[in-house]
Formats: C-alpha cells, sequence, structure tokens
C-alpha cells in the first residue's frame, strides 16, 4: 500500500500532469539543497517499501524536518484528498520543475525512481557549492596577503621604515589595521558563502542572478556546460515519468536557467507540433552542442533515448566539472603572481626612493 488516501476534486492533463484547476499557493517553505536531498530520498525510500504516507510523515518528523510542513502535507493529502504534487504546489516545497515532475511522475506511478533522481540532483548541486566555496580559500588567503602588502607600501619606504628605531612600534599598527581589515573581508565573504550555501531551493531570486552570470562570456563556460547536462538529465526523468515531449522540452530548459537555451527552446517546441523528431527539433537550438543532437538522435533511432541522454547528462557534468577547476586555477595563478609581482615592485621603489634621496 503506497496511499493512504486516493480521492481528489481536481482533474489532470493527462500529457503533463499539472493540475486542470489551479492550486492556490499558501505557503513557503524552507529547504536548503541537502535538506531538499534528504527529503526526497525519505519519499523515495518510504514508497519503495510500500509504507504509506503517515508513515513517511512520522519519519520526515523524526528526521528533523519541519513539523508545521509535515502537518500541512499530512492535513493536504490524508484529510482534504489532494496528490501529493498538488501539496507540494500549496505549500512550496521543492522547487517548481520539481514538483511538476512529481505530479507527473505520481500520475505514472514513477514517484520512488523520480524522488531518488531528484535527491542525488539536488546532492549533487550542494557538492558542487561546496567545491566551489573551498576552491575559493587559497585565493582568499592570497587576497588577505595583498591587503597586507597595500597597507606596507602605502607606509612609506620599506627600507626606511625597516632601519628605523620605531619599525617595531609602526610594525604593530600595520599589523593591527591589516588585521582588522582582512577580518572584515574574511567575514564578509563567508557570510556571502554561508548563505549562498544555504539558500532555499524555491528562491526566485538565485534563478535571477544564475541567469544574469550566465550571460557572461568566457568566466560562465562551466555553467553553461553543466546547463547542458541539467537538460539532459531533465529531459529524460521526465520523459521516463510520462511526460509527454513537448512538456519535456519546455521543463528541462527551465531548469538550466540558461537564458540562450530557455529562448530557443520555444522554436524547437513548435517542430515537435508539426511532427518532427526530437533530435530534428533540438538542431534549431544552437545552444546544444552538436554532439548532444547526434546522441539524441541515435536514442531516438534505437529506442534508447533516455540512456543516451543520461550519458550526455554525466559527461557534460564531468566536463563542467573540469572546466571549473582549470579556471579556478587560472584565479588562483592570477592572484598569487600578482602579489608576488607586487611585492617586488615595492622593494625595488623603496630601494629606487632611498638611493634618490641619499
Amino acid at each position: 500500500m503506497v496511499r493512504d488516501s486516493h480521492p481528489t476534486n481536481r482533474g489532470r492533463d493527462s500529457s503533463t500532469g499539472e493540475a486542470q484547476d489551479e492550486v492556490v499557493r499558501e505557503s513557503s517553505t524552507y529547504l536548503t539543497d541537502p535538506m531538499a536531498s534528504k527529503f526526497c530520498q525519505t519519499f523515495a525510500e518510504g514508497l519503495e517499501s510500500g509504507i504509506g504516507y503517515a508513515r513517511i510523515f512520522s519519519l520526515l518528523e523524526r528526521n528533523g524536518f519541519d513539523s508545521t510542513m509535515v502537518e500541512n502535507l499530512r492535513t493536504a493529502i490524508l484529510e482534504e484528498g489532494d496528490l501529493l504534487g498538488e501539496a507540494f504546489m500549496r505549500f512550496g516545497v521543492l522547487d517548481s520543475t520539481s514538483r511538476r515532475l512529481v505530479i507527473v511522475a505520481e500520475k505514472q506511478g514513477t514517484l520512488p525512481e523520480t524522488f531518488d533522481r531528484l535527491s542525488n540532483i539536488y546532492s549533487d548541486r550542494y557538492d558542487r557549492k561546496k567545491d566551489f566555496a573551498f576552491a575559493l580559500v587559497e585565493p582568499i588567503v592570497l587576497i588577505c596577503l595583498g591587503i597586507l602588502l597595500i597597507n606596507l607600501v602605502s607606509s612609506g619606504n620599506l627600507v626606511e621604515l625597516a632601519l628605523s628605531s620605531q619599525w617595531s612600534q609602526r610594525a604593530w599598527e600595520i599589523a593591527l589595521v591589516s588585521l582588522t581589515q582582512i577580518g572584515t573581508f574574511v567575514l564578509t565573504i563567508s557570510t556571502l558563502l554561508f548563505g549562498w550555501l544555504h539558500l532555499p531551493v524555491d528562491f526566485s531570486p538565485r534563478d535571477f542572478f544564475a541567469r544574469i552570470w550566465m550571460r557572461i562570456p568566457i568566466v560562465s563556460k562551466a555553467k553553461r556546460l553543466f546547463a547542458i547536462s541539467i537538460f539532459c538529465r531533465y529531459l529524460a526523468q521526465s520523459i521516463s515519468s510520462g511526460m509527454d515531449v513537448y512538456s519535456s522540452m519546455e521543463l528541462a530548459a527551465k531548469a538550466t536557467d540558461y537564458p540562450k537555451l530557455i529562448s530557443q527552446i520555444e522554436e524547437a517546441r513548435q517542430h515537435i507540433k508539426e511532427g518532427k523528431g526530437l533530435a530534428e527539433s533540438l538542431f534549431s537550438a544552437d545552444a546544444l552542442p552538436d554532439d548532444v543532437i547526434e546522441y539524441v538522435e541515435i536514442g531516438e533511432e534505437s529506442g534508447r533515448l533516455g540512456h543516451q541522454l543520461k550519458m550526455l547528462a554525466q559527461r557534460y557534468e564531468e566536463r563542467a566539472d573540469d572546466r571549473f577547476r582549470r579556471q579556478m586555477k587560472v584565479i588562483t595563478w592570477i592572484v598569487r603572481y600578482s602579489i608576488v609581482a607586487s611585492v617586488i615592485i615595492a622593494v625595488f621603489l623603496s630601494i629606487l626612493s632611498m638611493e634618490l634621496s641619499i
């Protein structure tokens, strides 16, 4: 037994899985990426084992999830007869893309697999965030050294300072000012990173800033590669959950936050309406690399479209990780050698200044 209650008063669109009658949003639920991953994993394991929603809600409470959220879901599903996806929409659980997938999966009877994949998606996204945060450690340390250097250079002639009888007092003053500035800088960066790591998954401004970042050339290359991975992953997931290809393309494109792809996907969807295949339709979207189109075409011809899309998702995720690591190496190299060059220049200018004064 998977459901404790089946009745519902709302109709559904069989192709998209969306409720035909609008579900009124009553509240928002705070779930970070790791919380959302654990939330989805709890549902995946519970539904796979065949326990009812009442038991799953009890598990969520024991795992420390917000009691108000759990009680709202319990009331909506067990007492008012909402479907799970409708209850998620009503109380803002997960993000909009995931909620649509849940609605479709519930209609098609593939909820355990869908929740398991969503759990992995949230977990992978959080791991990438942590990797980015840890990659910033060395550049931040180098910038702190740069702050100390700037204070030393602005204090006057370094050679005269070293030979001065009051060098220890002056050095202490410089160190105190530098530590204050470094502490402020580190605290600011740490606060921003902490807030970014703990943003709720259903947070519209994050999508807005992500789309701005995606428009920046060169530095957003890793993000764009990962967007292609997300597109392939969500396209495979939505199709396997029973959503039609026309709706799946829109959902997958929106999940990427890639403005160029989002703007081009509508033309591709029109080709689907005209009866063309997925690969032929996606050919008009030049935001997608040629190999994506080729593998989609192979998947359509062989009947293994889902397998090909998942393979592409994994491949582009690895490419995005590799690109990100190379970008961080370049940034670290630039910061490191900029500081070394600044030290050499500062010492040279100090010696030159002392010789001129003689």
